[in-house]
């Protein structure tokens, strides 16, 4: 976030603490932060003055009339004393100030006008600088002071702000566009998941239609894998905790574990895929000629997640993995890293969406070691092979300190959807780590026991998050590949059935996926629902298409094509279909 529009975030989170005690002036501050796209303050309004939605154009309007009095912003550097005796009466900003004397930060007040805060800063000089209509308050929560249910609920008020009115202008729109797109809506009225109470929180159901959605990103993503030596592998869901504390997994997703205890046993359902392939590899001895070997598997794995996080398919306890593994030789490392992005490439390509993306360079954070397992002289070696990759590639991938994983560093793709949101998706991860923990080893060619390394790589990620993203990014209208349903026939009037059906048998034969929407209702009134649905093309057959055995085509992306054969039809469809149009 740039430093100016944080600094103006900031300064309307002041001043909506200042709107706040103007309207109750009893009501006591606790915190007043930058978030994305806004900020927000949690304050404790007295008894009866807890604000309604109605309330926040009040507040508003009090905000905007501080702007325009053209208020400085003074910096006040203080003793944690004269602070406690300044706040004397609020005990948010007491408990504040102990935490800042204990650590022992500088303690600075902000002056605005007749109000001031306890605040470390990042403010505009005045505020002239802040446009009046670039912000707006939003909503309101209940939020515990300091997130713990052990103490008071206080009034979260929520705001957006950006540097003018019609950055302000573009963002709303695109959130009124968000909430057309949002895939809970849409999955629901394009019959493609469901949940059920019954099932639990967290587990969707998926409908034919939302299964053949799965099924053709699964068989594409196959189809290229393929290409580059991938092999098929099946584990089974569940497996000893033990498996999970050698590779490192059972201590950071302790709280995550989902445990299924039996007659005999007690076992795990697996938040994780990797650790299972490591035991196919150390099924048999290797060969150095063996290497490299490739698994990829689309497959469930479980995390006991808090009902309050749960949330349409971006976050499920269920998730369906697309996982993909290779065991090699450290020379081998830099040409499967780059046989992973050209999958990347073409995955996307066939979406449209490659090229709207940048990616990422996720390495360690030297100051927190005790986030990472296996040796520094390995992290080293694999930042260090990903900076040349992505140097070949012309990947220009951005070094991100922090924001590897727990057993390497990867490159991570970061898609860009149709409403400008950015999405982490791909990832290649280069692990020395885990094989050393399995003991995995493979004969070298001059007849030493050597480890092999292992390259973690998912292409969609999550099938369940990525159909989420899907779905918004498309607003439903899927490319023709990807659509559940890619014909629908329409026939004029009941007496034009006969010949519909015979379509319909056609082109079922041929394997486009197609309906018959031929009830009571009139011709348009199953148009318009036949759209409503996304359906990429529609094939209305009257009189006379039954003489001439043709059709009338209407394209949704297109308008109208005009009357083909059948033929035509059929061979423009699979044309479209074949190149992933």
């Amino acid at each position: 976030m740039p430093d100016t529009l944080s600094s103006i975030r900031h300064s309307l989170a002041h001043l909506l603490a200042t709107a706040a005690l103007e309207h109750d002036p009893a009501a006591k501050l606790s915190v007043g932060p930058v978030i994305d796209n806004g900020f927000y303050y949690d304050i404790e309004f007295s008894e009866g003055r807890n604000p309604s939605s109605e309330d926040l154009k009040r507040l508003e309007k009090t905000m905007r009339h501080l702007v325009k009095k053209n208020l400085d912003f003074i910096k006040k550097e203080v003793t944690a004393e004269q602070a406690r005796a300044f706040f004397s009466d609020n005990p948010y900003k007491l408990a504040i100030i102990d935490d800042l004397e204990q650590a022992g930060t500088a303690i600075s007040l902000y002056e605005t006008g007749n109000f001031t805060d306890l605040c470390v800063g990042g403010h505009v000089e005045n505020t002239r600088e802040i446009d009046p209509h670039s912000f707006t308050l939003t909503h309101l929560a209940g939020a515990y002071w300091r997130g713990d249910e052990k103490n008071p609920m206080l009034t979260r008020v929520y705001g957006i702000a950006f540097e003018s009115k019609a950055l302000l202008e573009i963002y709303l729109e695109r959130q009124e566009e968000a909430k057309k797109r949002d895939h809970r809506k849409l999955g629901k009225e394009l019959d493609l998941f469901t949940f059920s109470p019954l099932v639990g929180a967290g587990l969707p159901l998926f409908t034919p239609k939302g299964t053949v959605l799965r099924s053709e990103l699964q068989n594409a993503l196959l189809s290229i894998s393929k290409k580059y030596g991938m092999q098929p592998v099946t584990i089974p869901h569940i497996a000893k905790r033990d498996l999970y504390v050698t590779s490192g997994h059972a201590e950071k997703f302790s709280d995550e574990l989902i445990k299924v205890i039996s007659h005999y046993d007690e076992f795990v359902m697996k938040p994780v895929n990797c650790p299972h392939h490591t035991q196919i590899y150390a099924s048999r001895p290797r060969s150095y000629r063996d290497l490299p070997l490739r698994y990829m598997e689309s497959t469930m794995q479980y995390r006991d997640e808090q009902p309050g996080e749960i949330g349409g398919l971006t976050r499920v306890r269920a998730i369906t993995v697309d996982d993909g593994h290779i065991f090699c030789r450290v020379d081998q490392i830099k040409e499967e890293a780059k046989s992973i992005a050209n999958i990347i490439k073409e995955f996307y390509s066939s979406l449209g969406m490659y090229g709207n993306h940048w990616v990422s360079l996720s390495v360690r954070d030297l100051s927190t070691p005790e986030k990472y397992i296996g040796d520094d002289a390995d992290w080293d070696t694999a930042e260090t092979m990903l900076q040349e990759i992505s140097n070949d590639l012309s990947l220009d991938a951005k070094r991100m300190e922090g924001e590897a994983a727990l057993y390497g560093p990867k490159l991570d793709y970061m898609f860009t959807d149709s409403l400008g949101r950015e999405r982490q998706l791909a990832t290649i991860q280069i692990d020395f780590a885990m094989p050393k923990r399995f003991g995995l080893s493979y004969t070298g060619s001059d007849g030493k026991e050597e480890t092999p390394v292992m390259i973690h790589r998912a292409i969609l990620g999550s099938y369940e998050r990525f159909m989420a993203i899907l779905i918004e990014h498309f607003a439903g209208a899927f490319p023709l590949w990807l659509s559940p349903v890619q014909i629908a026939i329409l026939p004029v009037s009941e007496k034009h059935r006969s010949y519909a059906e015979e379509l319909l048998a056609k082109f079922q034969e041929i394997d486009i996926r197609t309906e018959l929407h031929g009830n009571d209702e009139s011709l348009g009134k199953r148009i318009r629902t036949a759209k409503m649905q996304k359906i990429p093309y529609l094939l209305v057959v009257g009189d006379k298409e039954i003489e001439n055995r043709n059709v009338s085509v209407e394209s949704r992306d297109d308008g109208q094509l005009g009357t083909k054969s059948l033929d035509e039809t059929i061979s423009l469809l699979q044309e479209k279909i074949q190149s992933k149009q």
